[in-house]
């Protein structure tokens, strides 16, 4: 199965949610991701865009995984060696999809963040 999602998201939005209450940031975020948002000068742009790639990935997978296995901080981004931003996904969801493929793409500016997500992947029957 091949499927392809996007999310966009105003950076003020995730900015207000995370300086209102840090439960927000703990409920959403998986330590590295918080990690390698508080390090960056454009803390809240990074945040909002990984907030859209998570997003965009539940946009796809919500049809074919439980919604109570899909949790936020099941699948998070992290930047490869070379710094382009990878999807990385948590054992519960590898033992329900058989990832063969995913491609992620984020992008932001100081509204904005967006994420695209194209994955191809395979149901593992139980």
């Amino acid at each position: 199965m091949l499927e392809t999602g996007i999310d966009i998201v105003e950076v003020v939005r995730i900015k207000k949610s995370i300086q209102s209450s840090d439960r927000f940031t703990k409920r959403i975020f998986h330590k590295n991701e918080i990690e390698y948002c508080r390090s960056s000068a454009t803390e809240y742009q990074h945040y909002a865009a990984r907030f859209a790639a998570k997003e965009a990935i539940r946009k796809i997978l919500l049809d074919h995984i439980q919604h109570n296995i899909l949790k936020w901080k099941s699948v998070w981004v992290e930047n490869n060696q070379n710094g382009k931003p990878v999807l990385k996904f948590s054992e519960e969801i590898l033992s329900k999809i058989n990832i063969k493929n995913c491609s992620l793409s984020l992008s932001h500016i100081k509204e904005l963040a967006i994420a695209s997500v194209v994955i191809e992947f395979e149901m593992i029957k139980n």
